[in-house]
């Protein structure tokens, strides 16, 4: 991820410097504001790709002399059944209509969002996968 990080970098240094550029000729604060976000933003990512090229080391595609079986093996785990990623989908459904409808509808889309989205991220594999498991 070093070379990622490295490519954010620049990406959030031109919004910097066009940042700059744009707020003293301008004088416009949308703008501004705009390439100001996009700076945080991809500020952000070069940040993620730094601590996890710290934390991980070097990934086959950073080095010169990796072939593309050092790439291989095991992605994570992917869940074969679950009910979160239709909860979460009916869940942006309810929020969106909610923003037309009503507060009391966004409110109750926004708690199923949350469920679902912490449902997917804190989702263990079933009893029958984990015990037949290779």
């Amino acid at each position: 991820m070093r070379i990622e990080g490295f490519l954010f970098a620049g990406v959030a240094g031109f919004f910097f410097v066009a940042g700059l550029v744009y707020a003293v000729w301008s004088k416009e604060p949308a703008g501004t504001a705009a390439l100001a976000v996009s700076f945080l933003m991809s500020l952000l990512v070069c940040g993620f790709c730094a601590v996890n090229h710290r934390k991980r080391g070097d990934r086959p595609e950073d080095r010169k002399d990796a072939e593309v079986r050092d790439r291989c093996g095991g992605l994570g785990f992917f869940p074969p059944r679950s009910g979160y990623p239709p909860l979460t989908g009916l869940a942006v459904a309810l929020t969106a209509l909610g923003v037309v409808f009503g507060l009391w509808l966004f409110v109750i889309g926004a708690g199923l969002l949350a469920a679902g989205v912490v449902g997917m991220a804190l989702e263990l594999p079933d009893r029958d996968a984990r015990h037949n498991a290779p």
